[in-house]
């Protein structure tokens, strides 16, 4: 009886053993088939990423207006499709010796904890990614720090400076979210984003390039009919006096004529230099920011001699030229020749539309962040506030009949305006009709000092 049921215990453990194997050879069958489906559904959702990504792009170059725009709505589409948490664009700054600096230029899933604006990451891979295996140590300290979570997938294009990273904050043992095969799935991402910058990047490139184009075009027809303008009247009224005054002249010339008629050629061949000297000065402003010769000059001195080349104009035009005196020792670092060009420029200008019996007031001051203002005031006609723009473009006049009255190139603001910028100075101007203009010269502090008392 013993022996029978030894035997049937027996019989039973061996029945045991062999369901047990069944059910472990069942349950990995069951875990590869659930492996090969997870290997499917990451390939046709890698294939189905980059393929809807490539038809998104067309759709997104359309509509979005600028380059920065289409980041975002790129990011949206890769994380729909990648099951990922978190995902960010980057762009590399700058290197310092085999450490890339990336700054986070587009970023998804954040909510209100936005990622660092940058990351340094030591010998940025051309592809990374990190899964429960992974020692975390360099790069993917750096990387797994920009999304701030644990698993992350990268893709690098050295030559553009782009990358694209991918984030997930848990990872299973069967569908996990980033592996070695996906390296075509970032990868293709990133080159249809870098493709469709790069077009978007063109489109408007050709638009800057046309504006300019269309602009330099209406540039030079005004410049043309300015200049057949400006040219026309001072040259017939030299031929004209000059025709007057030929030996043989069938006109019979008083000597107070002769004198006459010569001082007008005189003034119109004086215009005529004047206008030729403005459109040279106009065509070389590129070039004088490197040609400046910098010297260090009393402020006082400066605004002086402007004032005293132009007081002739003003007392025919019966304007007054008051100089506010500057600080005691102030002085600037300029290029004296082309900064007295600016202060006669602005000077005459305000002397020009002030009517009779107006002020033109000029002065020079040190604020107090060390920087320098120079400030030209006068009481004459003004102008809008939108016509402001207009004035400081070459060839401009504004509209109205006391400034039409007046002849030139419109190039004496653009002129002034472009060498003060060449000095790393600012330019503006507040004007009001019927309230004058002030035009404000800011120097960097840079160019300011204050110089000692002589000694005695």
């Amino acid at each position: 009886m013993t022996d029978l049921r030894v035997l049937d215990l027996a019989k039973l453990e061996r029945e045991l053993a062999y369901y047990r194997r069944e059910c472990n050879d069942l349950g990995a069958r069951l875990l590869r088939l659930q492996e090969e489906q997870s290997q499917a559904f990451r390939e046709a959702r890698r294939s189905r990423t980059v393929a809807k990504l490539i038809r998104e792009a067309h759709r997104l170059a359309d509509h979005c207006a600028t380059p920065e725009e289409i980041g975002s709505s790129m990011l949206e589409v890769i994380v729909e499709n990648t099951l990922c948490d978190r995902a960010a664009f980057v762009r590399r700054e700058s290197s310092m010796g085999s450490v890339d600096v990336f700054r986070v230029t587009h970023a998804i899933g954040f909510g209100s904890d936005p990622p660092a604006d940058t990351a340094a990451v030591p010998s940025a891979p051309a592809f990374f990614l990190t899964t429960a295996r992974s020692v975390i140590e360099t790069p993917a300290y750096e990387l797994t720090g920009i999304l701030r979570m644990p698993y992350v997938l990268w893709a690098y294009d050295k030559a553009s400076g782009h990358a694209l990273i991918l984030g997930n904050q848990s990872e299973s043992n069967v569908s996990r979210p980033f592996e070695t095969g996906d390296q075509e799935l970032v990868e293709g991402a990133l080159s249809v984003y870098i493709d469709v910058m790069a077009r978007k990047q063109a489109e408007v490139d050709l638009r800057i390039a046309k504006a300019t184009a269309e602009e330099a075009s209406a540039l030079r027809a005004r410049f043309i009919a300015t200049l057949s303008h400006e040219l026309r009247t001072p040259l017939n009224a030299i031929i004209g006096f000059s025709d007057m005054m030929l030996p043989g002249s069938t006109y019979r010339l008083t000597e107070h004529q002769l004198g006459e008629y010569a001082q007008q050629i005189n003034d119109s061949g004086r215009l005529l230099l004047e206008l030729i000297n403005d459109i040279l000065d106009y065509s070389s402003l590129a070039k004088v920011a490197p040609q400046l010769l910098l010297t260090w000059a009393r402020a006082e001195t400066l605004i002086g001699a402007s004032a005293r080349e132009l007081s002739a104009l003003a007392m025919q035009n019966d304007v007054q030229i008051e100089l506010r005196k500057p600080e005691a020792g102030l002085e600037l670092n300029v290029d004296q020749l082309r900064f007295r060009q600016v202060l006669n420029n602005l000077i005459s200008n305000a002397v020009k539309f002030t009517g009779s019996g107006g002020t033109v007031t000029v002065s020079a001051r040190r604020r107090p962040d060390g920087t320098a203002e120079l400030v030209v005031r006068d009481t004459g006609v003004g102008m809008k506030p939108e016509d402001i723009p207009r004035a400081l473009e070459p060839f401009q006049q504004i509209d109205g009949g006391h400034a039409r009255s007046f002849p030139g190139t419109g190039l004496g603001l653009p002129i002034a305006k472009g060498l003060v910028e060449a000095h790393g100075g600012t330019l503006r101007i507040v004007s009001a009709p019927g309230e004058g203009t002030a035009v404000t010269i800011q120097l960097p502090a840079t160019a300011v000092r204050v110089a000692p008392p002589p000694e005695g």
